[in-house]
């Protein structure tokens, strides 16, 4: 990977409006948290310092660990906003440790999760005193009116090792992770977090890793050595394509039960959106040549590597050209784009948004 550098609406139940007609809010500060989708870099801090939790006030925003090979769309997203970046995604996350462990050689521990790690490590960071000036210095301007809270997880909970493989912990299901969903926005509204983005699943389905061969999928890979010796990668195929479609559906129809309709209101002053970047990602794949630079591709990926992860190369063509930059993450360009439009999504006039 090479070095990197980088209001929302509705108090009523109809979709794009705001609380008294009140236009978006100017968005200072974009706290993300997820998985490699999001990660600028906190998995390296955690393997930096030996698998521990790292030190509060830690700034991962600028780092030099992606999955797209560049930027992320978070860093996308703030440059053009000119708001900061908090990043505490983590490559690799669950959404909960409880629902799904896996264990990861290089920190010695389980990958951290969203509500065990990440969540934690959000709350002490808004607690940090600065013992010279007595002040928060890593928030120094964080209100409600002015912060923006991202969630991006769940290609590592439906996929392999995952609800996929059935590797989840005995008894528990589908409902279990969006309920983890529904209680790290709790977490989230008890620090004072009062406008939520979801980003819902990305179409898994048409990433080299899930595809099937046949419809351009990748063969053998580091992430799934005996892919082609599967029993059925159409089932495959179509078994992600369902979990991602009924998850995206479980977001678009609890988000605002849980905001609006039920009884007890879960988060009482706060705005939510539900960013469909399932459908714009499904969009570029479609029509890759509106947004990808010639040849553009996106079906193919730029970033190849031997099942042992050990020889690996890029194309030859401008990774500029791919919508993937390996076998399951986005390029940097599918995050530019995805970046760009969350910016629409937060001054409140993305088609690609629901707000509540």
């Amino acid at each position: 990977m090479r070095l990197l550098l980088p209001t929302i609406a509705a108090a009523g139940m109809a979709a794009a409006t705001y609380p008294s007609g009140k236009p978006p809010f100017v968005v200072e500060n974009v706290v993300a948290f997820g998985d490699s989708y999001t990660d600028a870099g906190r998995l390296s801090a955690y393997i930096t310092n030996n698998g521990s939790t790292p030190p509060p006030a830690t700034d991962t925003s600028t780092g030099n660990f992606t999955s797209t090979g560049g930027y992320v769309w978070g860093q996308f997203a703030t440059q053009e906003l000119g708001a900061k970046f908090y990043d505490y995604a983590v490559s690799g996350a669950f959404c909960s440790n409880n629902i799904f462990e896996r264990y990861l050689v290089n920190i010695n521990r389980t990958f951290p999760s969203v509500l065990e790690d990440e969540i934690p490590s959000f709350v002490e960071d808004v607690a940090y005193v600065n013992a010279t000036t007595g002040t928060n210095t890593f928030y120094p301007n964080r209100a409600a009116d002015n912060t923006v809270y991202a969630l991006w997880i769940g290609t590592n909970d439906l996929g392999g090792d995952a609800f996929l493989t059935d590797s989840q912990h005995t008894g528990l299901t589908m409902t279990d992770f969006i309920d983890c969903i529904w209680r790290v926005f709790d977490a989230i509204h008890a620090q004072g977090g009062r406008h939520f983005v979801l980003l819902n699943q990305a179409p898994l389905e048409r990433s080299p890793l899930y595809a099937a061969p046949q419809n351009g999928g990748a063969g053998d890979n580091h992430y799934w050595p005996d892919k082609t010796r599967h029993c059925n990668n159409t089932e495959t195929e179509q078994k992600i394509l369902e979990y991602t479609t009924n998850v995206n559906t479980m977001f678009d129809y609890g988000a605002p039960f849980q905001l609006l309709v039920n009884k007890t209101r879960r988060w009482p002053e706060t705005s939510f959106t539900v960013f469909n970047v399932h459908q714009l990602m499904l969009d570029i794949y479609n029509e890759p040549e509106k947004y990808l630079d010639a040849p553009a591709n996106a079906t193919g990926y730029y970033h190849h590597c031997d099942v042992d992860n050990k020889d690996c190369a890029n194309s030859q063509n401008s990774l500029s050209s791919f919508m993937w930059y390996d076998e399951l993450h986005p390029s940097e360009r599918t995050d530019e784009i995805i970046g760009k439009e969350f910016v629409r999504v937060v001054r409140g006039n993305s088609s690609y948004a629901t707000y509540w």
